[in-house]
């Protein structure tokens, strides 16, 4: 009488045994990224597995159960540092009033964040990665994040005056090139306090906004309130 093989578990019972997991994984996941975050901030920005593994207090190995490898540590890391930056500026640009003045919220939350954090904030410029998340604000590095919320609300002010929205994403690169260089060189040399450069960057970043909505044909007193969005 021929054998019989052992009954194979159906696909769906293997998945399930698989997917209940998922959360642990997450959670695992999460606690490595903000072990190297501490682990970051603590040693500087070319921090090493070891000294992640052991602010995790896991085995070195077992870091790259959760990553393939450094490189994907590193995205992970930038990825959820930029996506708090983010909502570090959403919050900025959420108080509404004048046009100085939301853009003084912006500055003053980017270069807080800057002052809090100097060693991430190094370390997402070494790992610029232009990689979008899900929802506002997910972005790969600091640039990418303050960008994404910079243009998608110049984006929609300037629809709500009835102006092409097009040039914003252009009038953007420009901003953000002048906030992130005028960070970095703040953080690297600089002996100004933290007001004096917002305030700086608020006057010069304003005028940019200023020239191209003239140009535009919208003339917008710095100090007019906005219309809510």
């Amino acid at each position: 009488m021929p054998s019989q093989s052992a009954p194979q578990p159906r696909d769906d019972a293997r998945d399930g045994r698989s997917t209940r997991w998922d959360p642990h994984r997450r959670e695992r996941r999460l606690s490595i990224i903000n072990a190297a975050i501490a682990a970051i901030e603590e040693h500087g920005p070319d921090v090493l597995t070891a000294q992640i593994a052991d602010a995790a207090h896991v085995p070195r190995t077992h870091v790259y159960r959760h990553f393939d490898g450094k490189p994907a540590l590193d995205l992970a890391v930038s990825t959820h540092v930029a996506n708090q930056i983010g909502q570090r500026i959403r919050a900025g640009l959420a108080g509404g009033g004048s046009a100085i003045g939301i853009i003084a919220g912006a500055i003053d939350e980017h270069l807080g964040w800057v002052e809090a954090h100097p060693n991430l904030y190094r370390f997402l410029a070494q790992h610029s990665y232009a990689v979008r998340g899900d929802g506002p604000g997910g972005a790969g590095d600091a640039k990418a994040a303050l960008a994404a919320e910079l243009t998608a609300l110049i984006s929609r002010y300037m629809s709500a005056f009835g102006i092409d929205s097009e040039p914003a994403e252009r009038l953007i690169v420009g901003v953000v090139g002048l906030v992130d260089a005028t960070a970095v060189w703040w953080l690297g040399s600089s002996t100004l306090p933290r007001e004096a450069v917002a305030a700086e960057l608020t006057d010069q970043v304003w005028l940019l906004i200023d020239r191209t909505s003239r140009q535009l044909g919208l003339v917008l007193a710095p100090d007019q309130p906005l219309p809510e969005i």
